[in-house]
This record gives structure tokens, sequence and C-alpha cells, in this order.
């Protein structure tokens, strides 16, 4: 549980919380009392009673946060970009859109997009079952000869797409 408080009193009061503590001070109830009973920070009461004693009003201010680095239009860029060029790099794609932003913004950009990189296997993760699976498979048809060989067909899963885009992320 005590994780779970610690993500709450890091995460912004709701509008009916601010209400809320509103209400209980000015019903008279100390601080302290109103802050176990929203389950918050004295600070976090304390900064809303004094935001509402100023200013009149419990909402939150608009325009809070970091201001963008890019535009709606290179948001897209970005995104563009790594769908055109699977293995473009995050400091290629910053070059080409010409604006100083971190990596970590390219990273954030990209993941809303459902682009994540993935590193490709190199061998299939065989758990020891199936290694004794597959020798005991071929076990079986150590004595085969070509005829017996001859009547099986071997196929495979690849998938192959006539049209433009399949819709899957790329590697």
């Amino acid at each position: 549980m005590l994780g779970k408080r610690a993500r709450k009193h890091l995460s912004q009061l709701g509008e009916f919380e601010r209400g809320l503590i509103i209400g209980l001070k000015t019903a008279g109830w100390s601080k302290r009392n109103v802050a176990g009973q929203v389950d918050r920070s004295e600070c976090a009461v304390r900064n809303c009673w004094e935001q509402w004693t100023r200013e009149g009003t419990h909402a939150r201010k608009t325009g809070s946060g970091a201001t963008r680095k890019t535009t709606r239009r290179e948001d897209r860029r970005i995104v563009r970009q790594a769908l055109v060029d699977p293995t473009v790099t995050r400091s290629t794609i910053r070059a080409d859109v010409g604006v100083a932003i971190v990596p970590q913004t390219i990273s954030r950009h990209l993941a809303e997009a459902n682009l994540k990189s993935k590193r490709p296997f190199r061998a299939l993760p065989l758990t020891p079952e199936h290694r004794q699976l597959r020798l005991q498979w071929c076990q079986a048809r150590s004595m085969w000869n070509v005829t017996d060989w001859l009547k099986v067909v071997f196929s495979d899963e690849s998938r192959f797409v006539w049209g433009t885009d399949d819709n899957h992320v790329r590697v």
C-alpha cells in the first residue's frame, strides 16, 4: 500500500478533492485533519487553501508544465521518418527535424505512435523441454532414406504482403 499512497501524493489534486478541501477548511477543520481526510499532504491542502483565499478559485492554472519544443507538424514528421526508415536513429531524426530536442522527446513521440524498437533474436529461445522433443523427433527419423523424405511436405510460416503496408511495426 505504501507505493500506492506515495504515487497518490505525487499526482495532481482532482476537482472534487479541491472542492472537498475548501469545504472542510471553510467548516473550520484544521489543515492536518483535512489532509488526513482527503489522504493528501498538508502542503497540498495549504496550497489549495491559499489559492482559494488569494484568488477566490480552486481551479488549476492553465498552461502549467514545460513548454513544447516541437509543433504538431514536427511531431508527425518524427513519426513519419521512423515509419519510412525503421533503422533510422534518434540523432538522425533530431538533425533532420532541425529542432533542439533531447532524444527522450523523440522516443516519447515514437512510443505514442506505438513504434517501439526491439532487438531481433539471434536464435530461438529453446527450453530444455523443447530441446528434448527435437532430439526425440530427430532420433525417430534418423534411419529414414530418400524415399521416406520425399513423402514429407515442408512448409514455412513466412508472410508475404503484396500490398503497400501490412500495419506491422518493423524491427
